[in-house]
Parts: structure tokens; C-alpha cells; sequence
């Protein structure tokens, strides 16, 4: 089990902002980083092979791409939603990366039922591509988007194939007022990655966090994951010395 650094919440910025989180992430000793997947690559390198030289020298893996057009449930923009899947699979070949993050954003003028129709169009779209890739596509469910609780959110996500996943993040399940361990033991098998943050979207394990992160990681396990965590959390000032904490919270949760 990999413990990765989120590049969304963990985005060092400036012009060199990827091989900044690479570095990031080695320093404080994780094994991989979420990669934030921008549309056109858009980043420090022409392409996204470009990357593999900079993770391995050091020693930092791409555990998943962070699909960043939140568009999967939007009506109008199905076109575009699975042309940008297509070039996340591109990249992911190119990375040796087999999961696809994705959060199904429900625009506000959109009525919750419309965005499923959308998202549940646009997953049968694109789940035979994905699946002939080797990949995985996961969606992260919490409050206000198209899927917000772990019970609503497996039963959504059986309708598809085994390709279909769900993200789970301690925060949001904490925050709608459920519980962890119940939650690990319902998505089971539709586990795709896990996100760790605290309850108060902090640091894990900080003073004020009402997560029982080892609890759920083992839960999780129990149930059958063999997947990776990552830290998403919002970065105090001193980011570095927070991961290294978060890091060593993460190992403790997964019995390293």
C-alpha cells in the first residue's frame, strides 16, 4: 500500500510546480503523488512521459490522475468529458498509472436526478475503453455533488462494471455524519483509492481530527483493498513538515 501526496490540495506553484510536488513528496518520504491531469498536459513538460525521468530519480510513483475537467455530470458536456477520459488513458499508458480519479461535480442549476442521468451516460460510455486499457475510473462521492453518501453512492456505482470504482475520502464521509469502519465494509469491492484528511479537512491526526484513520484503513483491507492512500488535505504554512506527519499517520493506519 502506497502512501501518496495530493497535487490539487499540495500544488506548489510557479512554473515548475511538478517536479516541485515530485520533490515534495520524496522529501517527506511518501511513494507516490495524485496527479493532477490538466487538460492540454499544461504543466512543466511538453508531455506527460516527460515526467517518468523526474519520478524516478526519485523514487516517486504516480498512483492516480485527478481527472481535473469536473465534467462528468454535466449536462451539455458529455463530449467533452469522454474525449478528456481518452487523453487521461493516454497519459496513464505513458505513467504506468491504472486509476482515474474523478469527482462528478453537479453543476447548481442541476437537478441531482439529471446529473445521474449524465454521469450514468457517460460511465457506459467510456467503462469499455477504460476497461481494455487495464484501468480503473473512480468516482469520489460526498455532500452537494451527484453522489453524496457511501450507501447511495455503492449501490449507483454496482450498475457498472467491475471498472467502476468509488473514491473515498475520510473527510466527507465523516462530515454528512456517517460512520467510517460501516463504510469501508459497504464499498468493499468498489473500492478504488482511498483520500485521508482529517475530520476538520486538516492534518491527519492533528489535534481537533475526529477520524479513526487506522480503523477504516483496516476495515477497508478486511473488505479486500490492495489499493494506495493519499493525503488530501488542506496545507498548513509549513506543508513539508505536516506530510512528513501525515505520512508517518498514514504508515501507522496501514500496519507499515
Amino acid at each position: 500500500m502506497r502512501i501518496a501526496v495530493d497535487g490539487i490540495y499540495f500544488d506548489p506553484g510557479g512554473p515548475f510546480w511538478e517536479s516541485e510536488l515530485i520533490a515534495l513528496a520524496a522529501g517527506v518520504g511518501a511513494d507516490g503523488v495524485n496527479w493532477p491531469l490538466k487538460a492540454d498536459h499544461g504543466g512543466q513538460f511538453d508531455n506527460a512521459a516527460d515526467a517518468a525521468p523526474w519520478l524516478e530519480d526519485q523514487g516517486v510513483a504516480v498512483v492516480a490522475l485527478g481527472l481535473t475537467k469536473q465534467l462528468s455530470a454535466t449536462p451539455g458536456a458529455e463530449q467533452e468529458f469522454r474525449e478528456f477520459v481518452r487523453y487521461a488513458l493516454e497519459v496513464a499508458a505513458a505513467l504506468g498509472v491504472t486509476l482515474l480519479d474523478c469527482w462528478p461535480y453537479k453543476p447548481p442549476e442541476v437537478t441531482k436526478a439529471d446529473a445521474r442521468a449524465v454521469l450514468t451516460s457517460n460511465i457506459e460510455a467510456v467503462l469499455p475503453e477504460v476497461e481494455a486499457a487495464g484501468c480503473l475510473l473512480s468516482f469520489e462521492f460526498e455532500p452537494d455533488t451527484t453522489i453524496e453518501r457511501y450507501g447511495e453512492a455503492v449501490q449507483f456505482i454496482r450498475q457498472f462494471g467491475p471498472a467502476a470504482r468509488l473514491t473515498a475520502d475520510t473527510y466527507h464521509i465523516v462530515r454528512i455524519g456517517d460512520e467510517l469502519v460501516p463504510a469501508a465494509e459497504t464499498i468493499a469491492d468498489r473500492f478504488g483509492i482511498i483520500h485521508l484528511s482529517g475530520s476538520h479537512r486538516g492534518e491527519p491526526g492533528s489535534e481537533g481530527d475526529r477520524c479513526d484513520h487506522a480503523a477504516f484503513v483496516q476495515a477497508a483491507v478486511r473488505a479486500g483493498y490492495t489499493g494506495d492512500l493519499v493525503l488530501q488535505y488542506a496545507p498548513p504554512e509549513n506543508r513539508a513538515a505536516s506530510l512528513a506527519r501525515a505520512v508517518a499517520v498514514a504508515r501507522a493506519a496501514a500496519g507499515q
